[in-house]
């Protein structure tokens, strides 16, 4: 099954695309799930991200200082897909790029993918103010949840931020996720829409089928019943996906 199924009919409709990945539970396996499904397609596809990474064991990655210089440039983009970050912060941890270097990498690209933010593993967070947003010049944000954030309590183990989280929706640490407050979540402009402008076509995507199958289902629904996008639920462990009409 192809994950791009998310964005577009075929994946030659990729084609000079700047893609954002937002949320959690899955948004790094489906950064490389597309940039190997899209690399088929199109000959110079670059992955990259507006926050910290860790290290990748799918594609290799290469530093953006390579990427500035118009000799090694060339040989860098004969990687497809291209796996581009801004530097080692240590070992296991690497940091992104800025949304300029970001840009100039889709100028030299038929398209990008990029993850916007860090969940730290957990299927749902709560954003800062300071979070990277998706750029005005993208022109498609997929928004992930896990379906393992149905029933998850705000105490830490499966929401990121937990405290910020229960200042932000005015609940306790005892407080048990629904379906309907997740959607509320990722559909509020209070929410997961804060970090997306306007013009930017949102889809969103419930990872996990495989494990908790019943939660996201209910929960794909749920989220179509608030919001007009296009909604999925499927798993990435297990290639599957199907769209929620």
């Amino acid at each position: 099954m192809k994950f791009s199924k998310i964005l577009f009919n075929t994946p030659t409709e990729a084609y000079d695309t700047c893609i954002g990945i937002l949320g959690g539970g899955g948004k790094t396996a489906l950064l490389h799930r597309l940039g190997d499904e899209l690399s088929k397609y199109h000959p110079h596809v670059i992955l990259s991200s507006l926050t910290k990474a860790g290290i990748s064991k799918i594609h290799p990655v290469h530093f953006y200082p390579e990427f500035e210089s118009e000799e090694s440039r060339a040989l860098l983009l004969e990687n497809n897909p291209l796996y581009i970050m801004g530097e080692v912060e240590h070992e296991e941890k690497l940091l992104g790029l800025n949304e300029d270097q970001l840009r100039s990498i889709y100028h030299a690209s038929d398209l990008t993918v990029f993850e916007c933010d860090g969940a730290r593993k957990r299927p749902i967070k709560a954003h800062q103010p300071f979070d990277p947003m998706i750029p005005g010049y993208a022109t498609h944000a997929i928004l992930v949840v896990g379906a393992d954030a149905m029933g998850a309590k705000i105490d830490g183990k499966l929401v990121h931020r937990p405290e910020l989280f229960r200042e932000l929706w005015d609940v306790k640490a005892n407080f048990e996720l629904d379906a309907r407050f997740i959607a509320k979540v990722l559909t509020s402009q209070y929410g997961y829409l804060q970090k997306v402008p306007s013009g930017v076509k949102v889809s969103y995507f419930v990872n996990k089928a495989d494990s908790y199958p019943d939660q996201a289902r209910q929960l794909a629904i749920t989220i179509a019943r608030f919001s007009n996008a296009p909604v999925f639920q499927g798993s990435l462990e297990a290639g599957y996906l199907e769209q929620i009409i």
